[in-house]
C-alpha cells in the first residue's frame, strides 16, 4: 500500500512538471498571437509586414515613341519601312490630337487621308511609295511612321470544359449562379455574321460594316450594296463563315435547324450580338480571295474607332438595358513586320488599350504560331486587353488531360521598353480552341449563299475547327456572364478575376516577374464558375471599383500540421504597383485580423514575394466548415482581390496544437484521480493486504477502470471477472 501511495503522491507532482515541459516544447516554436490562443505564429515569422521598394516603371514619363521596339534607331519610322521598296500600306502616329493643320501638310503632299482613328493619333493613308516615308517622318507632330500589317485569322466539349455549363465532371457551372450573359453586348469584330442562324436568331442589337461605310468603295459598290450606314441600323452577312462560327463559341443556343436543342452551346447562350465587319461582301481573310489586302488592315482600325465612339450608344429598336457595347472580341492579329513580333506600341495595340480604358473588355486570340513564336502579333499584344491561348480538350470535358494546343502562340510578348515586365505576360488565360464544333454561316460550303439571297436559318453546327480563334470567344461569354453578375466591374478587375480564378498549369516561366504565369497557359486555364461568383461577391460586398488589382495575395498551401495540430494557411503577397501593408483574413464574416509575416532582413526589391502565414487552432471555432477570406491592402489601405479557403471547426472548446502543454496537465491530473479512486475502491473490497502488490489483482484494477467506457458487449465478461474474485 505505501509502494502504491508513493506512486500516486510521484504522479501528483509530475503532472504539473510534464504540463509545463509541453508549454515550453510548443513556444520553442510557436507563439500566440491573440489571448484566446486561435491564431498562433511559427518562429522566424513577425507582425510586422516587409518593406517593399518601389518599382522604377511608376515614375518613368518616357512617351512610347521614344521606346518602342519597333523603331531601334529613334528616327520615328518603322524599321522595316527603312528598307522597303515599292508600294506598301502607311499609317502616321501623331504625339497630339489630329487637327486641319495636319490634314493639309498631307494635302500638300497630294496625300489622301483614308481615315482619321482619334483613339490613338493616327491617320491612315493606304498604299503609298514607301520612299517618302522620311519626309513623312518630318512633318509636324508626326512621332511614327507605322507599316500596315496583314489581317490573319486564327468550336459541345468547350462550354463545360471551361465551367460555364455545368457536367458530370463539374456539377457547379456559371450557369447555375443564374447568369448567361442576358442583355450583355459582344461586339464580334470579324467577317460578319450570319444571325439568322437558329443559334444565334434574335440576338442582333447593332451592326456596322467597317469597310463599307465610304460610298465611293469600289468594291462595295461591286457588291452591289454601296454605301451603309453607320448608326449602327446595318445588318453585315459573313461572307467567310470565321465570324458566324466564333460567335457561335461566344454566344450560340444550340438550337439547330429543326427547333430540337443540340449540346451546341457557347460560352454566354443569352448575351447578344453587335456585328462588326471587317471583312468584304467578296471574302476575308486566309480561305478566301480579296482584292486589297489593305482594306482589312484599315477597316479593322475604323471598326474599333467605331465600337470606342459608340459604347454607350441608344440602338435603334433596343431596350435600355441592351444599349451600348460592353465586350470586343477579336479572333484574329495583325502581321508585324518587325522581326520578333508587336512590342504592343503599334497602333492596332493601342487602341485596344484605349478600349479597355474606355470600358470596353477586350477578349483576343494569342494567335496560332506555334512554340517557337519569338512574340505575339498586334491585337494579342495590347498591353491592357485580355489574350487568350487555346488548349487540346482532347474532346473530353475533364481538364486534367487538357493540354496547351500545338499551334497556339506562346509568351512573352516583345519588351516595349517601359520597364515594367509585367505587360510582357502574354497570354492571361487559355482555354479549349481545339477540334471545336462551329455554328455555319451561309457560304457556299454550307449549301447557301449570301450573295444570292440566301441565309443560315436552315443551317446546324457542322465541322471541328482549331485556333485560337475558337478559344478568345469562349472567354468573351465568361465576360458576358461576369458583366451580368456584376454590370459595374471594370475592365481591370475584370481581367484580374479571370487570372485569379483560372486553373494553374504549367511551372512559372518568368519566376522573377510572376510566380505563377506560365507561357504556354498564361496565369491558367479559364474557370466560367469561379470568375463568375467572385464577380458576383464583389458586387454583394460593395468592393466593385474599390479594389486594387496590383495587390498581389494567393494562397499556395491550407491543411492542418499534423505535428502542432493547428489549420495553417500559408501564402505570398507582392504588389505589382507599390506595397502591400498588411495581409488580412476573416472567418465567416467576422472581424478581420491581421496575418503573420516571415522576417526579411533589408526589405524586398520590386515584385519579390513575402510569405504570410495564418495558424489557427481549430479547436476555438464552431463546429462545423469555416469560410476564410483573406486580402491584402495597400498603403492607402484599399483591398487586393479577396482569395478564400475553408476549415473544419472542432468546436469542443479544447486548444489543438496551441493548448497541448494544458491539455496534459489535465490529463495527468484525470488520471491520478482515477487511479486514486480506484485503490480506495479495492482497498475497501480487499481482506487480505498481502494481495495488494499482485499482478493479477492490479489487471483487476484496470479492469474496473475500462469497465466505465466499456462498450455494451463487454460488460458480461467483466462482470464475470469480478465475481471471481
Amino acid at each position: 500500500m505505501r509502494r502504491t501511495l508513493c506512486f500516486v503522491v510521484l504522479a501528483l507532482l509530475m503532472g504539473p512538471i510534464t504540463g509545463s515541459l509541453a508549454i515550453e516544447s510548443q513556444q520553442t516554436d510557436w507563439q500566440a498571437v491573440d489571448a484566446t490562443g486561435l491564431q498562433w505564429m511559427p518562429r522566424g515569422f513577425s507582425e510586422d509586414v516587409p518593406f517593399q521598394a518601389d518599382a522604377v516603371w511608376l515614375s518613368d514619363q518616357t512617351p512610347w515613341w521614344e521606346r518602342t521596339a519597333l523603331d531601334q534607331n529613334r528616327n520615328s519610322i518603322h524599321d522595316s519601312l527603312e528598307t522597303f521598296v515599292g508600294i506598301t500600306g502607311i499609317g502616321l502616329s501623331y504625339g497630339v490630337d489630329v487637327s486641319s493643320h495636319h490634314l493639309a501638310q498631307l494635302e500638300e503632299m497630294n496625300l489622301t487621308v483614308v481615315d482619321v482613328i482619334e483613339a490613338v493619333d493616327a491617320i491612315l493613308l493606304g498604299q503609298i511609295n514607301a520612299s517618302i516615308v522620311f519626309e513623312l517622318a518630318g512633318l509636324d507632330d508626326v512621332v511614327m511612321v507605322e507599316r500596315y500589317g496583314s489581317l490573319v485569322f486564327y468550336g459541345d466539349i468547350q462550354t463545360p470544359a471551361v465551367k460555364a455549363r455545368n457536367s458530370s465532371f463539374y456539377p457547379m457551372g456559371a450557369w447555375d449562379l443564374g447568369f448567361t450573359g442576358a442583355n450583355v453586348n459582344i461586339a464580334m469584330v470579324d467577317t460578319g455574321v450570319d444571325n439568322e442562324h437558329p443559334g444565334l436568331s434574335e440576338k442582333f442589337v447593332a451592326g456596322y460594316d467597317a469597310v463599307c461605310y465610304t460610298p465611293s468603295d469600289p468594291i462595295c459598290i461591286l457588291a452591289g450594296g454601296g454605301f451603309r450606314e453607320t448608326d449602327g441600323t446595318f445588318d453585315p452577312d459573313d461572307g467567310n463563315q470565321h465570324g458566324t462560327a466564333c460567335m457561335g463559341m461566344a454566344a450560340a443556343t444550340g438550337i439547330d435547324a429543326s427547333g430540337a436543342q443540340t449540346d451546341f452551346y457557347g460560352a454566354a447562350p443569352d448575351a447578344d450580338l453587335i456585328d462588326v465587319r471587317i471583312g468584304t461582301d467578296l471574302g476575308a481573310g486566309p480561305f478566301e480571295n480579296y482584292v486589297i489586302e489593305q482594306e482589312f488592315y484599315e477597316s479593322a482600325m475604323n471598326g474599333l474607332q467605331w465600337i470606342i465612339d459608340n459604347k454607350d450608344t441608344a440602338w435603334q429598336g433596343a431596350d435600355e438595358e441592351s444599349y451600348g457595347i460592353d465586350i470586343i472580341s477579336l479572333s484574329w492579329g495583325i502581321t508585324s513586320h518587325e522581326s520578333g513580333g508587336s512590342d504592343g506600341e503599334d497602333m492596332h495595340s493601342r487602341i485596344l488599350n484605349e478600349a479597355m480604358e474606355a470600358g470596353v473588355v477586350v477578349s483576343a486570340a494569342a494567335g496560332n504560331d506555334g512554340p517557337d513564336n519569338d512574340g505575339l502579333s498586334g491585337m494579342g499584344s495590347s498591353s491592357l486587353s485580355i489574350t487568350v491561348g487555346a488548349t487540346d480538350d482532347k474532346n473530353t470535358i475533364d481538364r486534367s488531360d487538357d493540354t496547351v494546343a500545338s499551334y497556339s502562340s506562346r509568351g512573352e510578348r516583345r519588351d516595349n521598353g517601359d520597364g515594367n515586365p509585367l505587360n510582357e505576360l502574354k497570354p492571361e488565360v487559355s482555354a479549349p480552341g481545339t477540334n471545336i464544333v462551329q455554328a455555319e454561316g451561309c457560304v457556299t460550303s454550307g449549301g447557301c449563299n449570301n450573295f444570292i439571297g440566301g441565309d443560315a436559318a436552315d443551317n446546324g453546327y457542322t465541322g471541328r475547327g482549331s485556333g485560337t480563334s475558337y478559344a478568345a470567344p469562349a472567354v468573351s461569354g465568361i465576360l458576358a456572364m461576369m458583366i451580368e453578375a456584376n454590370p459595374d466591374l471594370s475592365t481591370a478587375e475584370m481581367k484580374e478575376i479571370l487570372k485569379l480564378t483560372a486553373e494553374r498549369r504549367g511551372e512559372a516561366s518568368a519566376p522573377d516577374v510572376d510566380p505563377f504565369w506560365n507561357r504556354d497557359f498564361g496565369w491558367g486555364m479559364v474557370d466560367a464558375y469561379e470568375a463568375v461568383n467572385l464577380a458576383l461577391y464583389l458586387g454583394q460586398q460593395n468592393l466593385t471599383g474599390s479594389v486594387d488589382v496590383f495587390s498581389q495575395v494567393h494562397i499556395t498551401n491550407s491543411s492542418v500540421n499534423a505535428s502542432t495540430g493547428l489549420h495553417e494557411i500559408r501564402g505570398l503577397a507582392w504588389g505589382q504597383a507599390g506595397s502591400i501593408s498588411a495581409v488580412e483574413y476573416r472567418i465567416d464574416d467576422g472581424a478581420w485580423m491581421e496575418a503573420t509575416y516571415e522576417t526579411v532582413e533589408g526589405g524586398l526589391a520590386a515584385l519579390e514575394r513575402f510569405e504570410w502565414v495564418i495558424a489557427l487552432d481549430a479547436g476555438q471555432l464552431a463546429e462545423g466548415n469555416r469560410t476564410v477570406e483573406i486580402r491584402g491592402l495597400n498603403n492607402e489601405g484599399t483591398p487586393s482581390l479577396p482569395v478564400f479557403t475553408s476549415l473544419l471547426g472542432t468546436g469542443d472548446g479544447q486548444a489543438n496544437g496551441g493548448a497541448l502543454g494544458v491539455d496534459l496537465v489535465t490529463l495527468s491530473a484525470f488520471l491520478v484521480l482515477l487511479i486514486l479512486l480506484g485503490l480506495l475502491v479495492q482497498g475497501a473490497r480487499i481482506d487480505s493486504p498481502q494481495q495488494l502488490g499482485s499482478v493479477q489483482e492490479t489487471g483487476a484494477v484496470d479492469a474496473v477502470l475500462v469497465t466505465e467506457e466499456a462498450p455494451l458487449e463487454t460488460q458480461p465478461k467483466k462482470a464475470g471477472k469480478r465475481k471471481k474474485s
